[in-house]
């Protein structure tokens, strides 16, 4: 019997951002790679005001 360790898996999560410090800034794409979009919010939400926009596997992670 064999033991598989498993690192969590990861996404790259996408967001619509704007400055938290400017509301008259033009909004844009934020992307960060985490295990959930909980993680990747808390990553960003003290410099951006979030929307989310999408969540795409990561790159590099192989399935099968």
């Amino acid at each position: 019997m064999r033991n598989h360790t498993t690192a969590p898996q990861r996404f790259t999560f996408l967001f619509l951002a704007v400055v938290r410090a400017n509301p008259q800034a033009h909004p844009h794409r934020e992307q960060i790679a985490a295990a959930s979009e909980r993680e990747a919010r808390s990553l960003l939400v003290g410099r951006f005001v979030l929307v989310f926009a999408g969540r795409l596997p990561a790159l590099g992670v192989t399935h099968g």
